[in-house]
């Protein structure tokens, strides 16, 4: 990528999901307490499902031509979240 294009949203996240993983790697590494490290993992579960809303949300194929755009609420509800 070139200073002069910016990333999508979604490689963003994918980024960040990226950087999450490697985190808990580093603690899991470092012996670091179960209960930061299931922390971690809830957040990267979060940020998982909603790099999928995400992708679902924008993509082509949820705006049907002459059909309403599938709506953010429910997109989160296909991935469990709150």
């Amino acid at each position: 990528m070139t200073a002069t294009k910016k990333a999508s949203p979604v490689l963003a996240r994918i980024a960040r999901i990226e950087g999450q993983l490697k985190g808990v790697r580093r603690m899991v590494e470092e012996k670091q307490d179960c209960l930061l490290v299931i922390t971690q993992i809830t957040a990267i579960r979060e940020a998982v499902a909603m790099l999928g809303v995400e992708l679902l949300k924008d993509d082509i194929t949820c705006k049907w031509d002459g059909k309403k755009k599938i709506d953010e609420a429910y997109l989160k509800s296909l991935f469990k979240m709150q």
